[in-house]
């Protein structure tokens, strides 16, 4: 079965070829554009995809870090290329959540890019010292309600898709749950290890060890199923509460305009790289939960997220990152 699944991928990733190739001609180069420095678990997710297109297309794809103003200077380099196919990004959760805040940008990431595929989620995970009496998430919402004064949550910054989810969350608690953003994870985390914080909100990368080591204790798990890394911690589904699912999502866009057919091939490469085994298990052991799709899924799921955080902006009086 592993076989004939990785023949079928590498069959739909040949078939993408002669467009990529008809498209971009011999000589061009193309590239994925990673809107963070190198070395950190982004950057290797791209690294991974590139090298496994780059060997089913035979077109190899030098990957470029570019970061800076909060995932902004990528997504402009991108936006302002041209728009042939061959300058790819790596995009996060701000194409959507930027936009939610109603500010102004120096590019639409929604009109002046065009999505390719979704790749992968890393879900969000509310966890508390394992000190704290509530076990399960029900418990730790009338904990909260009933303690004397507000109960503060931990996240790596103001803005960002953990914090939203705080204040989402914090409405079931009638505001009582208040956040305190830190710098970086590392740091928010610490500080809930440490108790002198009551609640760390993330992802699940950060906190993952600490939760199977026992020193933290997951609560709630923002997927629709379980995930393996925090595979003891219950999902928002399981809970009832499918209105809490919050993921940190990535997937790839290019310039808007390409032709539609040189996105297609992209899509069938990449599709195609995310059902092989050695992207999945790489993928799976920085966190993440693969996705793929096509490209009409991906932008629809840009625009209903900010649509979905712009109330939750607004309600929250939260202000636009800096």
């Amino acid at each position: 079965m592993i076989q004939r699944r990785a023949f079928a991928a590498a069959t739909l990733a040949t078939l993408a070829l002669p467009t990529l190739v008809r498209a971009q001609g011999s000589a061009s180069q193309p590239r994925l554009v990673v809107p963070y420095g190198p070395g950190g678990s982004t950057d290797t997710a791209g690294r991974v995809l590139a090298e496994r297109v780059s060997t089913d297309t035979g077109k190899t794809i030098v990957v470029e870090n570019r970061p800076g103003g909060g995932t902004m200077v990528g997504m402009v380099n991108v936006a302002k290329s041209k728009p042939d196919g061959t300058s790819l990004l790596l995009m996060t959760t701000t194409a959507a959540l930027l936009p939610a805040f109603d500010m102004p940008l120096p590019i639409d990431p929604q009109k002046d890019l065009a999505p390719v595929a979704q790749l992968a989620d890393i879900p969000c995970v509310l966890a508390v010292n394992a000190a704290n009496p509530a076990k399960t998430f029900p418990e730790f919402l009338e904990w909260v309600k009933a303690q004397p004064g507000p109960v503060h949550y931990s996240t790596s910054s103001t803005g960002g898709l953990p914090h939203l989810w705080g204040e989402l969350i914090a409405t079931r608690t009638n505001g009582k749950l208040q956040h305190i953003p830190y710098k970086a994870a590392a740091e928010a985390l610490r500080d809930a290890v440490a108790g002198h914080v009551q609640v760390f909100v993330d992802t699940t990368t950060p906190v993952d060890a600490q939760i199977r080591a026992g020193t933290m204790r997951g609560l709630i798990c923002g997927s629709p199923k379980r995930v393996p890394n925090v595979a003891d911690v219950p999902t928002a589904a399981e809970l009832g509460m499918p209105e809490l699912e919050a993921a940190v999502y990535f997937g790839v866009a290019t310039t808007a305009g390409t032709p539609p057919d040189v996105i297609a091939a992209w899509n069938a490469a990449i599709n195609a790289a995310l059902k092989a085994d050695s992207v999945k298990d790489r993928l799976t052991g920085l966190g993440y939960v693969t996705t793929g799709g096509t490209p009409e899924a991906y932008g629809q799921r840009l625009a209903a997220e900010t649509v979905r955080w712009r109330k939750v902006i607004k309600d929250a009086k939260i202000p636009a990152p800096t």
